[in-house]
């Protein structure tokens, strides 16, 4: 009789049990390739209570444990969605099943046997003939095999009872079970190549026992990172000339210096550059960017790559420092990689003498691969810019092979364009550059619909960063995950628990309106006497005759302007440098009134020679030409560079042309008459000051912020032994105030840094290379840390201790060094020129003396002492704010950006398309605003916390976080993870505190098409779900569940007693949620308004519906396919993975 595993009548478990009935007692005698669980139970069910012996012989359980494949793959195949989520409870009886002693188990290892058979043997006196039955062909004891489920395969056997064919079968097993290939013990391979034999039956029950486990969160976190990541992890593993590339890079000074997350860190972005040729290094201020970076190049430099950074000017020496030849702690690495600025960006200045000296292909281009690193690239984020658009198009289009690292911050300003023109850079502005290797079409339309998404999310109040991620196409997930590596400090100290961060003191917050007139008493009043137009910075302004400025005007207050081309409209330019100015003012204002007096003073200077061009043009009729002096700093003309160069010099008779002379002069006349007031008032304030210092006590000023930086100073060593600390000023007026009025009052031992250089109060010369003196500030750090001393051995541990005898030890063999230890710097004045890429955490303390209106800036300021591997325990920040409160400084900007809408001069509506820039400059962006509000607020009670209330950045568009998780604990397990089985699960307490959006439901990962048995390959589509009673998704996406299970990783088991013994009412519980959940995605029932019921698309379709209209290469491809979302969303064609209850 023919018998398959289709047939409606009956199929193969049919036939066995109806033979079986005819017979009360017997052996059975079964060849199977290998069984599953719940085909074994089932048997097992109707067959145990007449069967007094078992003798199974498993042919295909054979090979030894090292390949893919392992028995437990096998032995848990097949299973459908109710059987998975009880799978602990079926192996346990599974265990007690196998432990009978009435069951023999055999194997064939190491041969197989392709044979499969079921024979019974009755123990009857009566009708044998009858009773006896055989089964023989391709089904296994499997749920698909023996028809219990339906599979694509189709088995087909012979079945017969006792006569002669019966005989010959049985005898051919018998002879089969004496085999001496038919072993009962079983080969183990270790590792190591090792083989030790174990007894087959109890290595079977060992593996099934895995199964009922008490497996934690922990084990399933790491169980759903294996099957999403393990691929991207072990890519080197799987590319052997990557792997030998890789395993040179780790024998290098650099990458052995690194942190362990670090190295993980370098790795990854390799991967990424090999894949894509390009990356992004988003980690968070003060988790090393620099060396890990500097390892990427060193990989790169092994491979004959021409090795090239671009960074800003300020940053110079902090890479200089480690190139060959100077002494850094990587000598040995022979770093060598060619240095220019963002602002060499431009024909002539890439051909400055010393660059050509340096080689003759200035740009770059030649035939050598190329590694372009490009530190802080989000100030080239404007794509609009000369300087962008010189290193697009001269440099990297102009190589053939290049690949580009770009190290950016973390945050995101104000729109997707900072990601967008990023990328730009690393796809040679190809807008399908990711059309194969990500299956995106159009790069533009993506970040397009992005940035449509984030726009609308930033106009709703408080809105979470969840309600963002969620709306966002899952293409542009891949996209930036693909090319980013961002972690934060939170990620790494959850992964890393051997990390040494100082613990941060919550920071003191002095409250000083700035007093910097005697006469006035309130910053209202100061601003007040602002002078009104700054018309010496406006001269375009006057040549427009009156009826262009009336016309203007008009354009203007519709918001659009029909000129020439906006970015070559010089009005509109001066207009919007002016308006920087006032903000400028009121920074200066706010650090000091000795750089509000100099700046006041700069810009009265300018408006008297203008006037006074004027007054000889009007007496001798020359041919007077106006130029403009920048008010602004190194930082300020790199950021507003697009509006301060190209500008056209004014002729004096074109102003005079438009009959605006003597307009322009009375507009002069009226600020010069405000800027003296202000000058004057604080000529005599400057004259108190300098008083100050033939006084006895030398502690008190009528600078009042400068008395109390003076008090904080003085009252450090109350709590701390340390004398090093920081003063972070934004201008260099401040600073060198700063640094003469301490140098006067008692205090020494200081220096001053800024772009222009450095000096100390042990000779006051100005010196361009400021780091030696940060070796005097920082020596643990910068001569001990960072620079490799081979001769010097301790068997000290402790750094600082390891550190003191260094000390002893080095004044003996380098008198340079000894010379910079016998002349320190306690005390260090500097500009932002120092707020980024230093180590200097021999201080344990960092002064604000005034508030960036970037608070991102004061998180930079504190990464200079707030490090991994800090020698303080605790660190301490002290913020001087220039208003009684938070909420009066916060008004700061607003009341300023009022007294600028009062200009009387060009009318009372910006242009708001001038440029990118521009319209994002002179626009109310309310996000940024609500961010830079909590980031204040918050820098009031803690810096620990800061970089969390940036709200949404770089970390957030990134799983790296989780694939470098993975990869350290796969050093330390990997061959644990390699083996855990398909089906496990845990439990977890719900608790709001952990995340206050989570709900009790399952957190399943399944996998499609189902995965057969003997197969190893990688699931086609994976999804990780975290779904209601209902089957309703509690997140929407990946991220955002992978971040929740990193939360709770640690948890301990919980609420998983019911589930372990496969109580059926819950297991029916979640296998309800899980069955709605699928036939959401084929179908949606919705109610109309007459409530009537009906099917529509469901999620799944409506998905594929718009991946085809982007264009989809995998849509298209799944659209040839004849499955349809239904068929695909079947929940048979899916395996439940692993899982993860949440219950109260």
């Amino acid at each position: 009789m023919l018998v398959d595993n289709h047939s409606k009548s009956k199929k193969v478990y049919n036939w066995i049990e109806e033979n079986l009935t005819f017979s009360s007692s017997g052996d059975f005698s079964i060849v199977t390739g290998f069984f599953t669980i719940g085909a074994l139970l089932y048997f097992v069910k109707i067959t145990n209570d007449k069967i007094a012996q078992y003798r199974i012989i498993l042919g295909d359980i054979t090979q030894r444990d090292t390949i893919e494949i392992s028995s437990l793959d096998l032995l848990n195949a097949d299973l459908s969605l109710e059987k998975a989520l009880k799978l602990k409870s079926l192996a346990k009886e599974a265990v007690a099943f196998l432990k009978l002693d009435k069951v023999a188990l055999k194997t064939l290892e190491p041969n197989f046997c392709h044979a499969k058979v079921y024979i019974h043997k009755t123990h009857d006196k009566e009708l044998v003939e009858h009773k006896n039955f055989f089964l023989s062909g391709s089904s296994n004891l499997t749920e698909a095999g023996i028809g219990l489920k339906t599979s694509d395969n189709f088995e087909l056997n012979i079945g017969g009872l006792g006569d002669t064919q019966y005989e010959a079968i049985l005898d051919w097993f018998n002879a089969l079970w004496e085999h001496p290939k038919a072993h009962t013990e079983k080969y183990l391979t270790d590792e190591q190549g090792k083989e030790t034999k174990v007894d087959f039956k109890e290595y079977l029950i060992q593996e099934i026992a895995k199964l009922f486990k008490d497996f934690l969160p922990k084990d399933i976190y790491y169980k759903i990172l294996f099957e999403y990541f393990a691929k991207d992890v072990q890519l080197s593993i799987n590319n052997p000339d990557l792997a030998r590339s890789i395993d040179r890079l780790k024998s290098s000074e650099i990458y052995n210096a690194l942190y362990e997350f670090q190295q993980k860190g370098a790795e990854s972005l390799i991967r990424k550059l090999e894949q894509f040729k390009g990356a992004i290094l988003a980690d968070a201020v003060g988790l090393g960017k620099t060396w890990t970076a500097l390892a990427v190049m060193k990989f790169y430099q092994n491979r004959d790559y021409d090795v090239v950074l671009f960074c800003p000017k300020k940053l110079h020496y902090n890479w200089l420092k480690y190139k060959v030849r100077h002494n850094s702690r990587f000598e040995a690495d022979r770093l060598n990689f060619a240095i220019r600025f963002h602002t060499d960006l431009d024909e002539n200045l890439m051909q400055k003498p010393h660059y050509k000296e340096d080689r003759q292909d200035y740009n770059f281009v030649n035939n050598t691969p190329k590694l372009i690193v490009i530190d802080e690239s989000h100030n080239l984020r404007n794509d609009k810019s000369k300087r962008f658009q010189y290193l697009l198009e001269e440099i990297i289009k102009k190589n053939k092979e290049v690949k580009i690292l770009l190290l950016s911050a973390t945050p995101i300003n104000n729109s997707f364009k900072d990601i967008r023109n990023q990328i730009k850079l690393l796809t040679k502005d190809n807008n399908a550059a990711f059309k194969e290797s990500l299956d995106i079409e159009n790069l533009y339309y993506l970040f397009n619909k992005t940035t449509n998404h984030f726009n609308r999310w930033q106009e709703k109040k408080n809105a979470p960063i969840t309600e963002l991620t969620r709306s966002f196409d899952p293409f542009f997930y891949k996209l930036t995950d693909s090319l980013i590596v961002a972690r934060t400090r939170k990620m790494i100290i959850g992964q890393q628990h051997n990390l040494s961060f100082p613990i941060k003191a919550k920071p003191q917050n002095k409250y000083i309106t700035p007093k910097i007139m005697l006469e006035v008493d309130s910053l209202d009043e100061l601003i007040h006497k602002f002078p009104p137009i700054l018309s010496g910075y406006q001269p375009n302004y006057y040549t427009l005759t009156s009826d262009e400025r009336t016309q203007r005007r008009r354009d203007e207050k519709k918001g659009v302007y029909s000129g020439e081309n906006i970015l070559e409209d010089d009005v509109a330019r001066d207009r919007f440098l002016v308006k920087m100015m006032y903000i400028l003012l009121l920074k200066r204002l706010e650090s000091s009134w000795y750089s509000f007096h100099t700046t006041v003073n700069k810009i009265l200077q300018h408006h008297q020679n203008v006037l006074s061009k004027i007054e000889n043009y009007q007496k001798y009729k020359s041919c007077e030409t106006l130029s403009q002096n920048s008010m602004f700093t190194d930082d300020e003309e790199e950021d507003l560079q697009e509006y301060t160069i190209g500008k056209r010099e004014i002729k004096l008779s074109d102003i005079e042309n438009a009959g605006n002379l003597t307009l322009f002069e009375k507009s002069l006349k009226r600020d010069i008459s405000k800027l003296k007031g202000l000058s004057k008032g604080m000529d005599y304030f400057s004259e108190v000051i300098a008083q100050e210092l033939e006084d006895d006590n030398l502690s008190k000023s009528s600078d009042t912020k400068l008395q109390e930086l003076i008090k904080v100073l003085q009252q450090k060593s109350e709590y701390s032994h340390n004398p090093k600390v920081i003063i972070f000023t934004t201008y260099r007026d401040t600073a060198q105030y700063l640094f003469d009025q301490l140098s006067a009052r008692g205090f020494s031992k200081i220096a001053m840094i800024s772009g222009e250089g450095a000096i100390t109060d042990y000779n006051g010369e100005l010196v361009k290379n400021f780091e030696p003196i940060l070796e005097r500030f920082a020596p643990f750090t910068k001569l001990f840390t960072e620079r490799k001393w081979e001769e010097f051995s301790s068997d000290i541990q402790d750094p600082i201790k390891r550190f003191e005898a260094w000390k002893e030890w080095v004044v003996t063999i380098d008198k340079k060094v000894e010379q910079q230890l016998q002349t320190p710097i306690d005390i260090l004045i500097a500009t932002d020129a120092l707020s980024e890429g230093q180590n200097l955490q021999d201080a344990d303390m960092v002064i604000n003396y005034d508030i960036h209106w970037n608070p991102v800036r004061a998180i930079q300021r504190v990464g200079r002492i707030d490090r991994i591997g800090s020698p303080n325990q605790q660190v301490y920040t002290v913020n001087f704010w220039p208003a009684p409160n938070i909420n009066d400084y916060l008004n700061l900007q607003t009341r300023i950006e009022k007294r600028m809408a009062a200009m009387k001069v060009v009318g009372s509506e910006d242009i708001k398309d001038f440029t990118e820039n521009y319209a994002e400059i002179a626009t109310d962006e309310t996000l940024e605003e609500r961010q830079n509000r909590k980031m204040l607020e918050q820098m009031q009670e803690s810096i620990d916390d800061l970089e969390d209330e940036k709200s949404f950045g770089f970390d957030d568009l990134s799983l790296e976080n989780f694939r470098q998780d993975l990869a350290l604990e796969l050093d330390q397990r990997r061959r644990y993870y390699e083996q855990l089985p398909n089906g496990i699960f845990s439990g977890i307490a719900l608790s709001s505190t952990d995340e206050p959006q989570a709900k009790e439901g399952i957190i399943a990962l399944i996998g499609s098409p189902v995965r057969k048995a003997k197969e190893r390959k990688d699931y086609k589509h994976l999804r990780l779900i975290y779904i209601d009673s209902q089957g309703t998704e509690v997140f929407l996406n990946e991220s955002e569940i992978l971040n929740y299970l990193a939360k709770i990783k640690n948890a301990p088991r919980y609420g998983c007693e019911k589930l372990d013994i496969g109580e059926e009412e819950v297991v029916k519980h979640y296998a309800n949620a899980l069955s709605k959940w699928f036939e959401q995605q084929q179908a949606l029932v919705v109610v109309d308004g007459e409530g009537h019921t009906k099917k529509v698309a469901g999620k799944a379709s409506l998905d594929m519906l718009d991946q085809l209209s982007k264009g989809r290469k995998n849509a298209i491809e799944g659209m040839k396919n004849t499955q349809t979302m239904g068929t695909k969303y079947n929940k048979d064609n899916w395996d439940l993975i692993t899982w993860l209850i949440v219950k109260k």
